[in-house]
């Protein structure tokens, strides 16, 4: 199954409430578990109050041993309740140290825990930058989504990085717009086209740019802990903008999938 890498690199376009929606939302085959690999800390134990453990750490201990990436799972993940379903997820302790730490040992050399044979695995990598231990990871997914706004600052920082995301894996890489920017999602394609095939001398067909997301402060809310799910969330617009990104995202995914007019379906 496929390993999806959600990461960002300037300002907080909120990576792990992607992470977070995108499983909860995420189409019955898909058996999504979220991994916190952001390398300054996880965020998820605080917001949702879950146990401190079992958490990244248990999880790469276990993968030194374990049998299978099932069980790996099953031994280092805990579930977050929202209203009627609950996301696994394995949560990083705050801090930072020992997710950088944890995460070389889950990327290593016959290591791939993170590349699980029966689920999608999301993996919540923060923010990216030069040295982070989640670049090893990057080179291992199957879709590597870089979330930023449509401003013109943000914008740059994505090019500057294009090179380097391109070269880090044979997987695909998507550009996802957050919500707000003053550019359209037409006009930022044209110009991570333009960088990647004209000053990169690459493929620009490597990199598609998606959405933007709507500005729900709702769905947001109840993903980040600050807000109860109630018994029509998963219909709220960000949640269906992250049903649409599956459909988008399938023909990346090496999966058997279901055909993408099959409604996604959230993991029991």
């Amino acid at each position: 199954m496929p390993l999806l890498a959600v990461t960002y690199v300037k300002g907080r376009p909120g990576a792990t409430t992607t992470a977070l929606g995108l499983a909860a939302v995420a189409p019955e085959w898909a058996r999504p578990v979220v991994v916190e690999c952001d390398p300054a800390g996880g965020d998820v134990t605080r917001r949702h109050r879950l146990r401190a453990v079992p958490s990244i750490v248990d999880l790469a201990a276990a993968a030194r041993g374990a049998a299978s990436p099932g069980d790996v799972f099953a031994v280092a993940s805990q579930q977050l309740p929202l209203a009627e379903i609950a996301v696994p997820v394995v949560v990083a302790p705050a801090g930072g140290a020992q997710t950088r730490a944890a995460v070389p040992e889950l990327t290593g050399s016959g290591r791939a825990v993170l590349t699980a044979p029966d689920r999608v695995v999301v993996a919540d990598c923060g923010r990216l930058g030069p040295g982070s231990p989640v670049w090893p990871l990057l080179r291992l997914a199957d879709v590597v989504l870089v979330l930023v706004r449509a401003n013109a600052d943000e914008v740059a920082h994505v090019r500057e990085h294009l090179g380097d995301l391109v070269d880090a894996g044979a997987g695909r890489l998507v550009v996802l717009l957050g919500a707000g920017g003053a550019y359209s999602a037409a006009e930022v394609a044209d110009v991570v086209a333009t960088h990647v095939g004209q000053e990169l001398a690459r493929d620009p067909e490597a990199v598609s740019v998606l959405g933007p997301l709507p500005d729900d402060r709702r769905a947001a809310a109840v993903l980040g802990g600050g807000l109860v799910a109630g018994s029509r969330w998963r219909r709220l617009p960000l949640m269906a903008a992250y049903s649409r990104l599956w459909t988008d995202l399938a023909p990346y995914l090496p999966v058997a999938a279901p055909q993408p007019d099959t409604a996604p379906e959230a993991t029991p």
